[in-house]
């Protein structure tokens, strides 16, 4: 039975849901794929890591491995990406050290910060992207589109099985638009309460699901708009089904420079048949249909208008909202996510193994690194609120773990002054 090795930096957040979802789908219907899960550091929320103990997911820390012999015995190393400090450190120290069948699964687009060096994509013996936004790539010329086209694949991470009831219109007086997902601004966007403002609805409550930890801009914004009595803030949760079944519509408000790409919380509240309003951004533009399986709109005025439609319509939201549960439920379950991955790994399992040259496409040190996703260096100012937000591949992730680099520090410095003045 081939075994799959995951290299991911946790088992936190949507990574964590979908690898455990594999791997546990893998065993429970008889793949020929056996997976483990090498984490690179403990995961703050052990949530995943929990269902994955449960259900006999060989799981390990790296620092309490030997690294290289796991690799060596992998039949393939698939390492879950985005460029998070410790992922970048281990792949400088062990794929040029190390022969492999290596597949790259990106869960970041890399049309924005942080950007995916087209050399890294020829690397692997095979890169996977999550979305088919990726290859709109602002930095990637059209000649190497095509060429990136020709050694890629797209396998959307979903995490969901989705065989759970589907929520009709609920009884009770209060319209509830939801949101589900991280509550920070570099995630949520950074006018979300103005959204809420432009909804018309007579006693509409907004019920936001997600860890209040990183939503005090958020809660402090609703408080200062004079609709904080609107508003429910659950916190974490783990059962979001409990959650979803009180939602009537599921308004998805990203910041429009977020690097998200299948959303597994939008495809959960559509395959649950919640008619989701969206922004029209990105990978988004990817997963809902406009006026079919929910609504894709270019503003805030828009967006009033939408979730007045809605409210007004309960037959229009049935239809929308079987739409959206039948098209999430086809095309986003679990089952054709491990079917994706599966069809890679048979046509990798029939190269041999390889050392990469990770060190001549990102370099031989963490500034290194975290330069080689900056893209282009005049969108520096564009990028400062990712660049130097506080976690998630920022400028003071990177120093946080590689505080004697002293290269670090300097950038810090040099865009500290272009901060300020925009600010």
């Amino acid at each position: 039975m081939p075994k799959v090795l995951h290299i991911t930096a946790h088992l936190g957040g949507g990574v964590g849901g979908v690898l455990s979802a594999v791997a546990i789908n893998a065993k429970q219907n008889g793949s020929v794929f056996r997976h483990e899960i090498m984490q690179l550091e403990p995961t703050n929320n052990r949530h995943y890591v929990e269902i994955c103990e449960e259900n006999g997911i060989p799981l390990m820390l790296a620092d309490k491995t030997n690294i290289k012999n796991k690799i060596s015995s992998a039949d393939i190393v698939q390492i879950d990406w985005w460029p998070h400090p410790l992922t970048m450190k281990f792949m400088n120290d062990n794929l040029s050290a190390v022969p492999s069948r290596l597949v790259i699964w990106s869960h970041v687009s890399g049309c924005k910060y942080p950007y995916i060096p087209a050399g890294f994509i020829k690397l692997p013996s095979k890169f996977i992207f999550t979305s088919p936004f990726s290859y709109e790539n602002p930095y990637w010329d059209e000649e190497t589109k095509d060429k990136i086209r020709e050694i890629s694949e797209v396998v959307i991470s979903s995490s969901g099985n989705y065989t759970g009831k589907k929520c009709g219109i609920k009884s009770g007086s209060e319209f509830v638009i939801g949101y589900v997902g991280y509550l920070g601004y570099r995630k949520t966007n950074p006018d979300f309460v103005k959204f809420c403002e432009a909804v018309d609805i007579p006693g509409v409550q907004f019920t936001v699901v997600g860890d209040i930890s990183h939503g005090e801009d958020l809660i402090r914004d609703a408080e200062k708009s004079g609709l904080r009595e609107r508003f429910v803030f659950t916190g974490y949760v783990n059962n979001v089904e409990k959650q979803l079944a009180n939602f009537d519509t599921f308004g998805y408000l990203l910041n429009p420079e977020h690097t998200g790409t299948a959303e597994n919380a939008l495809l959960e509240a559509m395959a649950t048949g919640i008619p989701p309003v969206v922004l029209n951004q990105d990978a988004l533009k990817h997963v809902v249909r406009d006026g079919y399986t929910g609504f894709v709109v270019n503003d805030i005025c828009e967006y009033g208008k939408a979730m007045r439609y809605l409210f007004e319509n309960p037959l229009e939201r049935i239809r929308i909202g079987e739409n959206a549960s039948r098209f999430a439920r086809e095309n986003f379950c679990i089952s054709n996510t491990l079917r994706g991955l599966e069809k890679v790994y048979s046509e990798v399992l029939a190269a041999d193994k390889r050392v990469c040259d990770i060190k001549g496409v990102f370099g031989d040190n963490p500034y290194e690194w975290f330069k080689m996703c900056l893209g282009d260096e005049k969108d520096n100012a564009s990028n400062l609120e990712f660049i130097l937000g506080p976690s998630k591949c920022s400028i003071y992730q990177y120093i946080k773990y590689f505080p004697e680099d002293k290269a670090l520090e300097q950038f810090l410095s040099s865009v500290l002054p272009v901060n300020e003045e925009v600010n």
